[in-house]
């Protein structure tokens, strides 16, 4: 029988258990084996909280510094040296998550994109999707105008709306024989560019109108069209 046995005392932070006379060793074995693990395990998790706060801290200040960089300057114009200056994050800091300061900005344009796919993807109402897409870029308002000025922002739109085509209200033929495929690929075309330039001059515009506003004068102009296309005979092909 193990000298522990007769009288060993294990103290943690809360508690302190007294283990007396026991007949063998494996219970304590077995306990402070549990404790070890549990430890290695809650040293693990806390670690693990911890480096995710410093990534997302770091993310953000790099972050808010670019936007306040590009009040004055372009994306182009912006080093990774001024960038970490202004953030107060060293290079090797930013080489951990950025190889550029584009990837920054991709960064939060994949998110912008990501919450508007979130919020279309049960859609199938073409005036939905509009209005789901002008709220999107109206609650983030400094990185929409980013994406406007400094990025392809036809790119991540019409990635968004390509959507129109799967909808209701799409152009399409009605059972009309006269309207042609290639006329519809063109009135997609038209429909879906016209779309984003009326977005773009509407972000850069300051948001001077609600999104419930400039959503319901693209979907009058969407509708407009497909009203248009549905008149229109083969013969003026």
């Amino acid at each position: 029988m193990c000298y522990f046995c007769y009288r060993w005392q294990i103290q943690s932070q809360n508690q302190k258990l007294n283990f007396q006379f026991l007949p063998d060793c494996s219970l304590i074995r077995k306990w402070t084996a549990n404790c070890s693990i549990s430890i290695t395990l809650e040293k693990n998790v806390s670690m693990k909280v911890t480096t995710d706060r410093r990534v997302r801290y770091t993310k953000m200040v790099l972050r808010e510094s670019m936007l306040d960089l590009l009040k004055n300057k372009s994306l182009n114009q912006i080093s990774i040296t001024e960038l970490c200056k202004a953030a107060d994050v060293n290079r090797n800091t930013f080489y951990k998550h950025y190889n550029t300061t584009y990837e920054i900005i991709r960064e939060m344009e994949d998110e912008i994109f990501n919450a508007l796919m979130d919020s279309i993807k049960n859609m199938d109402n073409v005036n939905d999707i509009i209005l789901a897409s002008c709220r999107t870029l109206e609650r983030d308002k400094k990185m929409s105008v980013i994406i406007f000025s400094e990025t392809d922002s036809s790119s991540l739109l019409s990635k968004a709306l390509s959507s129109f085509r799967k909808t209701d209200l799409t152009l399409q033929n009605n059972g009309d024989a006269a309207i042609q495929q290639s006329l519809l690929e063109k009135v997609y075309l038209f429909g879906e560019q016209g779309t984003i330039a009326l977005m773009k001059d509407w972000v850069l515009g300051g948001f001077k109108e609600p999104a419930e506003s400039i959503a319901a004068i693209i979907s009058y102009l969407i509708q407009s069209i497909n009203g248009s296309v549905a008149n229109f005979k083969s013969k003026s092909l």
